[in-house]
């Protein structure tokens, strides 16, 4: 059994680069909805579901707007 030393962590990529985090945190402070970051987000190259938006968002302890402002 050989064991990888390359450097590189186990698992699944990163959906959005750890550089990107803190400009959807502030698109979302300006009133972005998920589905909008999203679409965003694509707009630079970067495919993502509006559900990983959401979990980013939540991870980072903003609280979920209510939906259309009610």
């Amino acid at each position: 059994m050989t064991i990888d030393r390359t450097g590189k962590k186990p698992g699944r990529p990163r959906a959005i680069p750890e550089g990107m985090i803190p400009e959807v945190l502030r698109l979302y402070d300006e009133g972005f909805g998920y589905r909008a970051l999203a679409r965003e987000l694509r707009k630079q190259g970067i495919w993502v579901d509006w559900s990983t938006v959401r979990r980013i968002v939540k991870s980072h302890g903003y609280r979920i707007r209510a939906k259309y402002g009610l």
